[in-house]
């Protein structure tokens, strides 16, 4: 990490004081954003939902752009609707996303050269819905945290995110779904497999049919499976889906 001075404490300050009028903050870690990262691994379901939620009230930390010469452009950063946020765009697995850093020492060790300032995640989201179908990744290049789009819209509209994975209604629906197409599917859960992945696991009765007719089974599940990736709702809150059938008597 980047070992961050007093007088450099006090310029940035000075900076994101611009930006967010609280002039205590010097692009610290805040504290619900800190327990979030401890929450879990750097991926997990439980530290992505942590921060989502603390994204909620706590702010995060971007690059400003450098202003463009006002005698040229006839206009100063800041005026007349003129944004001076230069949102950095990454490429990931899961296609480009909005960087947002969770304190100016995340932002100074991916890009030491870079102006930091204070953003509400609120308005980063807002962007992200235009600019990069909704995803954000979280300290890139050290931890890699990507926000799927449902958590970026929900807390762009002031919104409590729920996962899909802890939407138990929506479980129900599509296991109900799944069992009105094929009546060997006898359970079903969805998981996060990471990186706005939801994993939806099928259990297939292994006892349901001979071999013979394995065939045909497995064009009952193909077929569920184009219904229920179909279904509006799954697609509302789940950016990327993984289909998994398998064997079994329950999905845990």
């Amino acid at each position: 990490m980047v070992d961050i001075g007093e007088a450099q404490k006090n310029r940035l300050a000075q900076r994101l004081a611009m930006a967010s009028h609280n002039r205590e903050d010097s692009g610290q870690l805040l504290e619900a954003t800190a327990r979030a990262l401890h929450s879990g691994e750097d991926g997990s379901a439980s530290q992505l939902e942590a921060l989502v939620h603390a994204f909620e009230n706590e702010r995060v930390i971007v690059p400003i752009r450098v202003e463009e010469d006002p005698r040229v452009t006839g206009i100063h950063a800041g005026e007349a609707g003129h944004d001076p946020v230069g949102f950095l765009r990454v490429e990931t697995v899961a296609g480009p996303a909005i960087a947002a850093f969770t304190s100016a020492q995340s932002l100074g060790a991916y890009d030491p050269n870079a102006r930091p300032m204070a953003l509400s995640f609120r308005r980063l989201a807002l962007a992200a819905l235009v600019e990069s179908a909704g995803k954000v990744i979280v300290d890139p290049s050290s931890r890699d945290i990507l926000i799927p789009r449902s958590a970026t819209s929900a807390l762009a509209q002031g919104d409590h995110w729920l996962p899909a994975w802890k939407d138990q209604e929506l479980r129900d629906l599509l296991f109900r779904q799944a069992q009105d197409e094929c009546s060997s599917i006898i359970d079903l859960s969805v998981e996060y497999a990471g990186m706005g992945v939801c994993r939806v696991s099928l259990v297939i009765d292994p006892q349901a049919v001979e071999e013979a007719d394995r065939a045909q089974l497995r064009e009952k599940v193909l077929h569920t499976i184009d219904v229920l990736n179909s279904n509006k709702r799954l697609r509302a809150v789940a950016d990327d889906i993984q289909w998994v059938p398998r064997w079994g008597t329950t999905a845990g």
